[in-house]
């Protein structure tokens, strides 16, 4: 939330000083104290302005201030930015900062890899919560103590975090032909639905050789 917060700020400085971006400060030296003053809107506003010499010939110059620049300002968001990234495991493309350089999908796929773990680690978190809800469900909906021991072997199956790939579903297959050789059946259409996050076909192999 502070950097959230420290990122809404900058955006406020950035708005205010955008005014002054777009409207530098002028300034005009050496003009007649009894000279007719100059409208300062139109004169802001106008593509040309004269300015006449005095009795003497002489005339005054004209300047402008440092324009100011919003660069200052995008970068101290960038900073807030790379740090929001750190700490929720996002990346910088993630949070609309894209790269002049963009990664491959391989190198982008591996920044995400914080993430992966982090929904993972919740996903265990969240599996123990629901079982203990469901104890305590079950055990007001039969009016019964239910022993806890009787739920321990009872796990949550939850879907990938991140939907794999070809290249993913390419090295899961591979994987899953090579142990299936070393310990046939180890994996079958039931445990490789939890890996790919993609459930079997119903359809009976002789119906699909039929259909083609």
């Amino acid at each position: 939330m502070s950097l959230t917060d420290g990122a809404v700020r900058t955006a406020k400085r950035a708005e205010l000083s955008a005014e002054f971006y777009s409207f530098p400060q002028k300034y005009v030296l050496g003009t007649d104290p009894d000279a007719k003053s100059l409208d300062k809107w139109r004169s802001t506003i106008s593509s040309l302005v004269e300015i006449s010499k005095d009795e003497d010939g002489d005339k005054p110059s004209v300047g402008q201030f440092t324009q100011q620049s919003m660069q200052p300002h995008i970068d101290h968001i960038r900073s807030y930015a790379a740090l929001f990234a750190g700490e929720s495991g996002l990346t910088m493309g993630d949070l609309g900062f894209v790269s002049d350089n963009p990664s491959s999908a391989e190198a982008t796929k591996a920044s995400h890899e914080s993430l992966r773990v982090l929904a993972e680690k919740a996903q265990r978190t969240f599996g123990s919560c629901f079982l203990n809800v469901g104890y305590i469900a079950a055990c007001l909906r039969d009016s019964f103590p239910y022993a806890r021991r009787q739920f321990y072997l009872t796990e949550p199956v939850w879907r990938p975090a991140f939907k794999p790939d070809a290249a993913a579903l390419s090295g899961i297959g591979d994987g899953a032909i090579k142990i299936n050789q070393a310990i046939p059946g180890y994996f079958n259409a039931d445990n490789l639905a939890d890996l790919t996050g993609i459930d079997p076909s119903e359809m009976d192999p002789v119906d699909q050789v039929d259909d083609e």
